[in-house]
């Protein structure tokens, strides 16, 4: 059994048996469609979300975990288990979790939280970290994690910029160029915050291609043994050739590959393609 109880919010997008296997404790964000409100996780399938924008035309709005969602799992497990407990956190530059699970921490003892400084994959990577750590201080966990989460490389490529447009993040005037020009923009995570890349020209499969070269052009600075790759791709057959795209680099020894889940949906839109890989020491 592990030294610690691992929490994490749900926007890592884990497959539930991963979530399982390493013990993981899931605090959800929340998803309203019209007025309902519900866990993005696992209530909210990406699917559901993007059939509801196109019955209705408009974009279902998001809320993080508040301090008292934070402070009542802290509390649960804390009567049930001394052992200390680690969050890992939606990145402080794009989300409110972070604050929140720190202000709720301080209500109860012997909790730490770490900011992944991330999403979606980025995120999973360094929960996935600290569920496997055989270290058995709460500190230098915290601290290897920090470090850890220095060397993780998160970027997407998405197909429209509806979705960004109905959200308020970026202008019509742009989702209306990009759209006619056939534009598909890369986001990057950086220093904890969502930055436009490179915007790729053409048909939305071979932009994807470029964008996976692009990526992985210095493929040996990155670590061999996985790739974790978030989508919200609809065609399965399309997702199947951009995997092999990159297993015929012969690289990477594992891959793994999960939808992102509805919070994360609702700000990229469908046919969404992400790649999250660690950078070597």
């Amino acid at each position: 059994m592990s030294q610690f109880i691992i929490t994490a919010d749900t926007t890592f997008d884990l497959a539930p048996e991963t979530v399982e296997r390493c013990h993981i404790v899931p605090i959800v964000s929340y998803v309203s469609l019209g007025d309902k409100m519900m866990d993005d996780y696992p209530d909210v399938q990406a699917e559901d979300l993007f059939n509801y924008v196109k019955r209705t035309g408009r974009l279902p709005q998001t809320a993080a975990a508040n301090p008292a969602d934070y402070e009542a799992v802290f509390r649960a497990l804390r009567e049930k288990d001394d052992r200390p407990i680690i969050h890992i956190a939606k990145s402080s530059g794009i989300s409110s979790c972070y604050e929140n699970a720190v202000i709720a921490a301080r209500e109860v003892d012997n909790v730490y939280v770490v900011d992944s400084k991330n999403v979606s994959g980025g995120s999973a990577l360094t929960v996935v970290r600290a569920a496997d750590s055989s270290l058995t201080d709460p500190q230098e966990l915290v601290a290897d994690l920090e470090a850890y989460t220095e060397r993780i490389d998160c970027s997407f490529i998405i197909e429209t910029l509806e979705f960004l447009y109905k959200g308020g993040r970026c202008s019509g005037l742009a989702a209306f160029g990009a759209n006619l020009l056939k534009l598909r923009p890369e986001i990057i995570m950086e220093n904890g915050r969502m930055s436009p890349g490179k915007k790729f020209r053409g048909p939305f499969e071979k932009c994807v291609q470029s964008f996976i070269d692009e990526k992985l052009a210095d493929i040996e600075r990155f670590e061999a043994e996985q790739i974790y790759i978030n989508h919200t791709i609809q065609d399965p057959a399309l997702l199947e050739r951009l995997l092999d795209h990159i297993k015929a680099k012969g690289y990477f020894k594992n891959f793994v590959v999960y939808s992102v889940c509805a919070a994360v949906a609702t700000h990229c839109g469908p046919n969404t393609f992400g790649i999250i890989t660690v950078r070597k020491q």
